[in-house]
């Protein structure tokens, strides 16, 4: 047998290293020498190397990791202004910029586009890759599969997709449960049982039975199993075949009088037993239907096949009652002119008060109780009969309760008097002995035909050597999504053969060669060929960017000709050279619906509102769960919007529309839709999800505006204007800042309200080594005050008794006093947002923190982006040409 995990292991080992860049020294010009020497080398040379940054050097070895971290790292610092410090002289705009272009020529020229790391499928994707190889639309991992580590705001990078023990234990295990799926294990000879169930074993399910003495009665012959039906609580099949079953039943006629003319039918279903109690008769295989025609118990006997996980169930036929409104106000019609007290004793318990408009809640009704209580009024001599003729007021009031659909709590309480008074069928016991032969069950055939589906049949005469061979030559492909080669084929083919010849049988050589397979690198990883990508790659990148699945047919087909990589001059400019099947296939596949993959999984991830539900807002703000999954639709709808419709990237800031309900935007956001205006809307209309138009400049609408991510950068109780402030910089502005200093402590916010959170943060924010990132942290943290922990704008602090300030002064010197201003200055700096945005996506897709080369390259494609138009849709179709998404 081979031993899957250390071999996983040892070929791992040797392909997870970082790339090593290569690249001469390059010595630094006088004139940028001197420019650090006047402003940087105080703090940061060899002796005082403050923060760990030593500048002073006459050269820069481009190949030491060490050394390029920190000039990447200084020119960010001085792009951003925080180096030198704001209260320290600040270099001249020419000296400023001679280190930049110094720097940017030499990063650039040293720092090649690429450096994915070998990358594993994350618990989703692979999730989705066994459904799709597989056939196995419906299969989910089990509970306790290894969750993914986040990198850079994603799961799917490929420095935190590590490999670890519980990831080896759990894909051995779930390699093992699909070959179980595809070439199960011999099952074991059952040895037969005998299971017996008398009433007392059977369910009671609403008002379906009743136990009375030594049987079960049923009285309801509705489709809704929990009023109809009942079945053994502790009988469950454990081994598909043929069953003798018998059932001791009889008819239940009272003394009373009661009568049913006809033979009383009985149907007996298979049911599974992890149906509910909601399912309906017609789900259901019948077995037998057995005819009960005496009033003394009598036995029948019969054989059926019964599933794994089946019991029986049992159902009168022609039951009296159907539990149909029209039907039930006709039997009361009846019973009423039979029995005089029949009908005031209901009269009293529906109308206690008398009066036919006030009727009690009728699921009061529900269950025993309620026909205990109309029993007693039936027995009270003194109950009043005036009002107990099918005419007076109450009567007809209470026919029409009865006729009245959503008031089946009447229909399940005169089932129990179904129950006492009859008819109703008996069921004295019930016996399965079994199973007398194996049968093949409906999942057993679902599993032949799936195994049918991955390796096909053989030909005549075809041994099981080349059968396998040629099923692999289909099957590895898709597996490793990749050509393989005739060597692999038979190193595969050899797992099984050795096995045969070790004396096992063809279905536990194919089980050990599946789970084999499942367990390869070459299943679980991507990218794994040095050599850079190809087209199989480049369909298998393209496909879990933006499907979260497996490369299909077409783009299989298209990779194995090559079209992928395939150019043309643009259209749009001859000069320059499109990849024109590359953007055919990107369009066919980008998602269209709210509810697609990337759509949950990317805009969840980058805007936090995956962690919506594991947020519980204070009950004051009445913000519950469909008030959660309203707001998370909100985003996503929006995001899909955006995409589909190709509009502008401004409109994520400042759009004229959202997606949501009326009632949602009237309640949280404090406006009335203009489709609502002047209109008397049904609670339902107002609860429809749909696109709203709103007007721009306004406080609400756009990313910053929407309740799903104001929700998720706060904490359900309180805002926090530094988490707000550092997400803002994180996923709109792409200039995230730093850790804070380890020694920093906590901001405890102040629980008597005697001091604005803005006071609080000044004061904690006072020591030299805070003062830099919070200039950056706290104007756009605090613009984004007015809007409390789950969205709502407001003008005072709580507790507080002060007005929101929520001013400031961004990093280039622009004024603002609110969100509104912000959203302006953004939509006039688009590109910002846009960078940031594009670098998200292109993270994302290529499962790596981009370089400063391919951060330039998305740079100027989102400024060429802008000049047509600035449309996502297109954005997102030049990222994906880019040379960034098509290099390792």
């Amino acid at each position: 047998m081979m031993r899957s995990g250390p071999i996983l292991s040892v070929f791992l080992a040797g392909i997870l290293a970082a790339p090593v860049i290569g690249a001469d020294p390059t010595l630094i010009p006088n004139p940028v020498q001197a420019v650090l020497m006047q402003n940087c080398l105080k703090c940061h040379d060899e002796d005082s190397k403050k923060g760990d940054v030593n500048l002073d050097h006459g050269s820069i070895d481009w190949s030491n990791q060490e050394e390029l971290d920190i000039w990447l790292r200084a020119v960010d610092a001085i792009e951003q202004g925080l180096m030198p410090p704001p209260d320290q002289k600040q270099p001249s705009r020419e000296d400023r910029g001679a280190v930049l272009a110094f720097l940017d020529k030499n990063l650039l020229k040293n720092i090649p586009i690429g450096g994915t790391l070998p990358r594993r499928l994350n618990k989703a994707e692979y999730e989705a890759t066994i459904r799709s190889l597989l056939h196995l639309p419906d299969y989910k991992l089990p509970l306790g599969f290894p969750n993914d580590i986040e990198h850079h705001g994603f799961n799917n990078v490929g420095e935190g997709l590590v490999l670890s023990p519980p990831h080896l234990e759990a894909y051995a295990s779930v390699a093992r449960d699909i070959a179980d799926q595809i070439f199960p294990p011999p099952k074991p000879v059952p040895q037969k049982k005998t299971w017996s169930a008398g009433p007392e074993d059977m369910v009671l399910s609403f008002s379906a039975a009743g136990v009375h003495g030594n049987a079960l009665r049923l009285a309801s012959r509705s489709v809704d199993v929990m009023r109809s039906c009942s079945w053994p609580s502790r009988i469950e099949i454990s081994d598909s075949g043929t069953y003798s079953i018998t059932v001791e039943a009889s008819k239940f006629l009272s003394d009373e009088g009661s009568t049913f003319a006809k033979d009383m039918i009985l149907e007996v279903y298979a049911r599974a037993v992890t149906a509910t109690d909601r399912s309906k008769v017609s789900d259901f295989r019948l077995l037998k239907e057995i005819v009960v025609t005496s009033e003394e118990p009598k036995t029948t006997a019969f054989q059926a096949d019964l599933y794994e996980g089946e019991t029986v169930l049992f159902r009168w036929k022609n039951a009296v009652m159907t539990h149909d409104p029209p039907a039930t106000a006709e039997a009361f019609e009846i019973l009423s002119e039979e029995n005089p007290r029949f009908l005031a004793g209901w009269l009293k318990t529906v109308f206690p008060s008398g009066d036919p408009t006030r009727p009690i809640r009728i699921s009061n009704l529900r269950g025993r109780n309620g026909w205990d209580t109309v029993s007693k009024y039936m027995q009270d001599p003194n109950l009043d009969l005036s009002h107990a003729t099918p005419d007076s007021a109450l009567a007809k009031a209470f026919f029409e309760l009865a006729a009245s659909k959503g008031k089946a709590s009447i229909a399940d309480c005169l089932c129990y008097f179904y129950h006492t008074k009859g008819p109703a069928m008996e069921i004295h016991n019930l016996t399965i002995e079994g199973p007398s032969k194996l049968v093949e069950s409906p999942s057993d055939f679902k599993r032949r035909e799936r195994r049918i589906e991955i390796t096909g049949t053989p030909h005549d005469g075809q041994s099981r050597e080349d059968f396998v061979r040629g099923m692999l030559e289909r099957f590895l492909p898709r597996a490793f999504r990749k050509a393989v080669t005739d060597e692999t084929i038979e190193s595969y083919l050899s797992i099984a053969t050795n096995h045969w010849g070790e004396g096992h049988s063809y279905g536990e050589g194919m089980h050990l060669l599946f789970r084999n397979i499942l367990i390869s690198p070459r299943f679980l990883y991507r990218c794994l060929d040095p050599e850079g990508m190809d087209d199989f790659d480049l369909a298998t990148r393209l496909s879990y960017f933006l499907t979260q699945a497996p490369p299909d047919k077409t783009l299989i087909d298209l990779a194995k000709r090559g079209r992928l990589s395939a150019t043309r001059p643009s259209k749009a400019d001859p000069l320059k050279t499109e990849y024109w099947v590359l953007r055919r296939e990107t369009e066919r596949l980008l998602p269209v619906e709210h509810t697609d993959p990337m759509i949950q999984s990317f805009v969840g991830q980058w805007l936090d509102t995956d962690s919506l539900h594991g947020i519980m807002p204070d009950p004051k703000f009445n913000f519950d769960e469909t008030s959660i999954d309203i707001a998370k639709y909100e985003t996503e709808a929006f995001f899909t919007e955006m995409l589909t419709q190709n509009l502008p990237m401004t409109d994520f800031i400042d759009p004229d529309f959202t997606f949501s309900s009326i009632g949602f935007v009237m309640r949280n956001y404090g406006f009335t839709p203009q489709k609502a205006k002047g209109k008397n809307l049904s609670s339902a209309a107002k609860r429809k999800l749909q696109r709203l138009e709103i007007e721009r400049g306004g406080r609400h609408g756009g990313l910053l505006g929407q309740s799903a991510i104001l929700t998720a950068t706060a904490n359900g109780v309180d805002t926090q204007p530094v988490v707000r402030g550092v997400w803002v910089l994180e996923n709109i502005l792409g200039t995230p800042p730093p850790e804070p200093p380890k020694n920093v402590p906590a901001l405890t916010p102040d629980t008597q309200g005697t001091t604005t959170p803005r006071e609080m943060l000044t004061a904690h924010t006072n020591a030299a080594a805070c003062a830099g990132c919070h200039q950056r942290i706290d104007p756009v943290g605090f613009v984004l005050e007015n809007y409390d922990p789950v969205g709502r704008w407001r003008t005072e602090w709580p507790g507080a008794a002060a007005t929101i300030d929520a001013s400031g002064t961004l990093p280039d010197g622009t004024e603002i006093k609110n969100a509104i201003q912000f959203k302006a200055w953004l939509v006039d700096n688009i590109d910002l947002f846009s960078e940031c945005l594009a670098e998200k996506l292109v993270t994302y897709a290529t499962g790596r923190v981009l370089n400063y080369t391919e951060k330039g390259e998305i740079e100027e494609i989102v400024k060429e982006n802008r000049k047509n138009g600035n449309g996502f849709r297109d954005l997102v179709l030049a990222l994906i040409e880019s040379e960034t998404f098509r290099t390792q």
